[in-house]
């Protein structure tokens, strides 16, 4: 399956290959989609992830066509 990605913020500095369309594999979850970036770090504040413009967990499952929006908590610690 194939989904896009957008990073913001301190998770755009640190992914491998920045945004853009990923293919993963049917079942994936958020966390799945982090190891493939490279993002499996912390970050200052936390992580939000947002899929189709609503908040998800990492737990989440991804489904073809999907879009997941990365970025660092605006809410610091």
């Amino acid at each position: 399956m194939r989904v896009d990605v957008r990073c913001y913020g301190e998770v755009a500095a640190a992914v491998d290959e920045g945004d853009g369309p990923r293919t993963l594999e049917t079942g994936a979850t958020v966390d799945d989609l982090l190891g493939t970036l490279g993002a499996t770090g912390s970050f200052s504040g936390g992580l939000v992830v947002l899929v189709n413009g609503e908040h998800a967990d990492r737990d989440a499952a991804l489904a073809d066509g999907d879009t997941v929006a990365l970025s660092q908590s605006p809410m610091r610690e």
